[in-house]
């Protein structure tokens, strides 16, 4: 910005009283000076608005006062200027008058404005003191100098000093005209050094600043159900994919009943996006030989079909097995051995006649459960004892209840057994052949599956056991996630406090993809609630049978849920949900052949 004045004043003096020797030479608008809206700078009146600022220019020294009327003076600061002395005087907005006083050069009364006074601008007032005045050629030589910065955590250095960064990454300060050298750095990146011009008055000099990463993006693998430890720390299992600094790195990849494998790898940023092949694990082998009295019972170890006994098992992994024989008219036999490296382990079991054939009971009692096997991979079912309750927003759901959840109303249900944990992986693979998991493993829940799959396997499932299993209602659902007749009233299945019974945003997701912690959870890694039910909050959202309705008000037996809709009901949180979303009471939805995502289910009996 560029002013032209010229003026010549003539001081006057009579004795035995001040003349009048203030009078103001110019005053405008400065229209690119932000400092009266600059955060450090900004005044405010009292009633909360940004003051106005005007910067007045003056070479005389001692005590000066300013007057605007009933407004006030909000504040006044002397500067120290390049080229004189500057004294900002901050007045609400809206003034149309100034009174001006120096102790010795006497007072300029109520100069009017020549133009209005606006909220946060800033104006340049001035003076001369009765001295023979020639302005010429004033040009304003200062200018904001911003960076912007990425990662936005960098650490910025200007002329050797350190500016304060925002959250967004941008750092910026008003300066002199001038070359600056600069300094960026940040853990993990390169570190960058330049130099900016400062000469433009009226354009901010915006500095860009993008660090180059010192870390490469690298996917380790396994062709094993093998944990993956980087530098003795946990990093997946089967696949990892993750950034690693330039270096050296002791990897490991280790299973249960395996030799440990072991690599030394040498990382470079040159290697990001490659795909690190571990060496699996070795299998460390005993042999197991089965015997029973009577012959021919079924064998089964850790839940897989060994056939009938006896039977030789040449190669067996070390360490804890199962055994579990059955025959019909026999007391089922369970035991634990160990098989250690080379060991030729024998088990001779003798199985108790049983003198009674039992029929299934026609009142079984809360206590029971049931067992179901499916090509060796077992699944319990746990007993629900029918009854009413009141369904949706009751009192301990607190104010998170959304409006979907009311009215409170009266359900009563007929008695049921319900899957102990979620479907497993391992219980998909038996059913169905195949897994369509993000997260691998055998006891984590089955995810990534619609409504319309879960249907599929459990007709699979009902042709393979003979039964009639089915997806929950809603309300059956609720009830068992409430803990049916032995209910304690708890926000969440099983407690109050989500972190005892649930794996959710806070133990999981806000974890990070890097942490052994990150995604789904074992089932029954958590407590249950009061019917021994597990995960009924978080770890997978679980599918009801019900398409997505309005509750009503009155009371219902074995609600159904509406005939038709658009959208399925899913219910429990997950590992990736908010608090709120794991509650007993509350309700999600979504289309019924959309199996993307963190969705899995667990299956009812009709008693």
């Amino acid at each position: 910005m560029r002013r032209f004045t010229l003026l010549t004043f003539i001081l006057f003096a009579f004795a035995g009283a001040f003349a009048q020797n203030i009078s103001v030479a110019d005053f405008y608008l400065a229209e690119n000076d932000l400092t009266a809206r600059t955060h450090g700078t900004s005044e405010e009146d009292q009633n909360g608005n940004i003051c106005a600022l005007i910067k007045v220019k003056t070479t005389e020294k001692g005590t000066w006062t300013f007057d605007v009327g009933m407004l006030g003076v909000t504040k006044t600061e002397m500067q120290n200027a390049a080229h004189a002395a500057e004294i900002w005087v901050y007045v609400p907005f809206g003034v149309t008058w100034m009174s001006i006083q120096h102790e010795k050069l006497g007072e300029l009364d109520h100069f009017r404005f020549p133009c209005s006074i606006d909220k946060g601008c800033t104006y340049v007032m001035k003076l001369t003191t009765g001295k023979v005045i020639t302005i010429v050629e004033e040009e304003v030589r200062q200018q904001y100098l911003l960076f912007q910065l990425d990662p936005p955590n960098a650490i910025l250095e200007v002329n050797d000093k350190l500016w304060s960064v925002e959250a967004d990454g941008t750092a910026m300060q008003y300066v002199d005209f001038g070359t600056y050298k600069y300094r960026v750095r940040a853990s993990d990146y390169s570190e960058e050094v330049g130099k900016v011009t400062v000469d433009d008055p009226n354009n901010t000099k915006i500095v860009p600043v993008k660090l180059k990463s010192n870390l490469a993006e690298v996917t380790l693998k396994v062709d094993a159900d093998a944990e993956i430890w980087v530098n003795n720390q946990k990093k997946g299992v089967r696949t990892w994919t993750g950034k690693l600094g330039s270096g050296t790195y002791k990897i490991e990849c280790k299973q249960d009943g395996h030799e440990t494998t072991m690599a030394s790898k040498e990382i470079t940023t040159e290697m990001n996006g490659e795909t690190i092949t571990l060496p699996a694990p070795t299998p460390i082998y005993g042999s197991l030989m089965v015997e029973s009295t009577p012959n021919l019972c079924q064998l089964y170890i850790d839940g897989k079909d060994y056939g009938t006994t006896p039977k030789s098992i040449n190669n067996i992994l070390v360490g804890q097995h199962e055994i579990r024989l059955t025959k019909d008219g026999y007391d089922e036999h369970k035991e634990t051995v160990t098989i250690a490296k080379g060991e030729r382990k024998q088990v001779k079991a003798t199985l108790n006649k049983q003198e009674v054939q039992q029929p299934i009971a026609t009142s079984i009692s809360s206590s029971e459960e049931q067992t179901f096997t499916v090509d060796g991979v077992s699944f319990t079912m746990k007993f629900v004892e029918g009854g009413t309750f009141q369904m949706g927003a009751t009192s301990e759901q607190g104010s998170e209840a959304g409006s979907d959840e009311k009215p409170v109303h009266s359900v009563t249900l007929n008695s049921y057994y319900m899957g102990e944990t979620e479907v497993t992986q391992a219980l998909w693979k038996a059913v169905m052949g195949s897994n369509p998991s993000y997260f691998k493993g055998d006891n984590l829940p089955v995810e990534k599956v619609s409504w319309n799959d879960c249907q599929e396997f459990i007709r699979k499932l009902n042709q393979k056991t003979g039964k009639n299993f089915r997806l929950p209602t809603e309300a059956e659902w609720e009830y068992a996630a409430r803990g049916g007749k032995k209910s304690n009233g708890y926000k969440y299945a099983g407690s109050n406090s989500i972190g005892s019974v649930a794996v959710y945003e806070e133990n999981s997701y806000n974890k990070g993809s890097n942490s052994p912690d990150y995604g789904t959870h074992r089932v029954k890694s958590k407590s249950p609630n009061e019917l021994g039910l597990y995960d009924m909050s978080g770890n997978v959202w679980e599918w009801c049978q019900d398409w997505k309705g309005d509750y009503g008000s009155s009371s219902q037996t074995n609600p159904q849920g509406p005939s038709s809709g658009s959208n399925r009901v899913l219910r429990g949180g997950s590992w990736s949900s908010y608090a709120r979303g794991c509650r007993v009471s509350y309700r999600s939805n979504i289309y019924s052949d959309n199996g993307s995502g963190n969705r899995g289910f667990r299956f009812v009996l009709p008693q």
